[in-house]
């Protein structure tokens, strides 16, 4: 939007720059062949509008007679004169599609004004003073403009709220300033020069302020009500001072700004966020964060996914891990799991005892009773054994029908205790059969501790409770064996 119009700003200044080069040439040679050509000297049928010509307010009360006379009328008549054979240009450099921006010229000496607009004249004379200090006139002299170059200005018009903005360049003759050649543009011909800039499809409030941000025109574009308040002024001037453009969201409204260059003013443009969402940007950014959306969803989801198909390997894992140290029947350590566990757990100890037992003729059982009441009783050995044993204490069932208990810081007393305990636990207790038979269920245990031996490995101390065990079968079976041969308990 700044581009457009600062394009179009340049494209009136360089017309005026234009304008200005035939203009001293007619003054030059204003009746002579060579000058410039007007439409109407053309076209016999073109219109030629008149000029308007007023006279500006000198600072004292003089008579015409007094102020063109001599030279300075010579000078008058050769600027009336090449004006008039220019006028035809006016409309050309200006633009007859827009509302009052007409093109003027003002006398140095303050003179005259002249234009094709008796109201531009007017709004002019009532704006300007040549005389003064201060004020768009001055900018011309040389002094402060040694480069000729043009300028924007704008007045204010006497007695009223409005103002004139000024594209002039000065118009040097013969060696002197002689004159301010400029287009004039009300707020209403800014406002539709603003409005004819505009994107096409903008979801914009667009408004033209002047240095100190006061309004130049009426809001155009997309109308959102939205008004600048002193804080917002604020953050828009205080960061036009690093750089001459910018951005920034205040609520739910994003103000964007730019400096013109060369015209002193600043475009503010104002978006609110529903208006934004309407935009091809808006739009595209909506996509965006759909998409985005779409995008996190299927992230979550595959998260959800992958963390359900780690969880469930880490428990088919886990599952895997207590088969394979686990017996399946009975639910406690198989051989593995048991002498895995106690090397781990038996460094920690000093005093150990191993209680090693085998249930007494279970192949009988087998034979008489089938296989499922032999694992039927194996389950109910279990039972027993866990009855009478310690939390701390550790059973496997190493064998077919041999299990092994670690009772760790215990002594051989302990062990035989423990070992006791069983055997009454088991022999106390038969297996209901479905018929409601009772079948008794005993067994041999042999009892071994490593304060026996403290050079002894946990295998060694486990085939010297396997040794008692057999010990104890051979006296009778149903009985706890330890130490030597003559010591055992029925």
């Amino acid at each position: 939007m700044i581009a457009r119009l600062e394009s179009r700003a340049q494209y009136k200044v360089d017309n005026l720059r234009y304008l200005k080069r035939i203009f001293i040439e007619a003054m030059d040679d204003p009746i002579f062949p060579g000058s410039p050509v007007a439409p109407w000297e053309v076209n016999e049928n073109a219109i030629q509008r008149p000029l308007w010509i007023g006279e500006l307010p000198l600072p004292d009360t003089v008579t015409e007679d007094e102020a063109f006379q001599g030279k300075e009328s010579q000078e008058v008549r050769n600027q009336l004169n090449g004006l008039r054979k220019i006028q035809g240009l006016f409309p050309l450099a200006t633009g007859e599609h827009e509302l009052l921006a007409d093109l003027y010229y003002i006398s140095r000496e303050g003179e005259f004004i002249a234009s094709l607009s008796q109201e531009v004249n007017e709004q002019l004379i009532n704006s300007y003073n040549p005389h003064e200090k201060q004020g768009s006139f001055v900018l011309a002299s040389p002094l402060l403009n040694p480069r000729r170059a043009p300028f924007w200005t704008r007045q204010n018009i006497a007695n009223s709220d409005e103002t004139v903005i000024n594209a002039a360049i000065p118009v040097d003759f013969g060696g002197e300033w002689v004159g301010l050649l400029g287009i004039a543009f009300d707020n209403q011909s800014v406002q539709k020069f603003l409005a004819s800039s505009l994107p096409e499809g903008t979801q914009s409030a667009y408004r033209l302020y002047d240095e100190q941000l006061k309004p130049l025109t009426k809001a155009v574009g997309a109308e959102n009500n939205v008004q600048l308040n002193v804080e917002q002024k604020k953050t828009i001037l205080k960061m036009l001072i690093d750089k001459p453009r910018g951005t920034f969201r205040s609520g739910s409204v994003f103000i964007t700004f730019g400096k013109l260059r060369g015209t002193h003013s600043v475009l503010v443009s104002t978006q609110t966020l529903s208006q934004g969402l309407h935009e091809d940007f808006g739009r595209f950014s909506l996509l965006l964060v759909t998409m985005f959306l779409i995008f996190v969803l299927s992230l979550l989801g595959a998260h959800r996914i992958i963390c359900r198909l780690v969880g469930n390997m880490g428990n088919l894992q886990r599952e895997m891990q207590h088969h394979a140290l686990h017996d399946d029947l009975t639910g406690v350590l198989n051989r593995r799991g048991f002498f895995e566990k106690t090397s781990q757990v038996s460094p920690n100890y000093v005093d150990y005892t191993l209680v090693l037992l085998d249930l007494d003729h279970f192949k009988k059982v087998n034979d008489m009773y089938g296989h499922q009441v032999g694992d039927n009783v194996l389950i109910h050995a279990t039972g027993r054994i866990q009855r009478a044993i310690r939390k701390q204490d550790i059973l496997g069932r190493i064998g077919g029908e041999e299990f092994c208990i670690y009772l760790p810081n215990s002594d051989l007393k302990t062990g035989i205790k423990v070992a006791t305990r069983i055997k009454w636990e088991l022999e106390s207790s038969a297996l209901i059969l479905e018929d409601g038979s009772q079948l008794p269920v005993t067994a041999s245990l042999g009892v071994a501790s490593y304060r026996e031996h403290p050079e002894y490995m946990l295998e060694q101390i486990q085939s010297l409770a396997d040794m008692r065990m057999y010990r104890a079968k051979a006296r009778g079976r149903n009985q706890v064996c330890w130490l030597g041969e003559d010591k055992f308990q029925a």
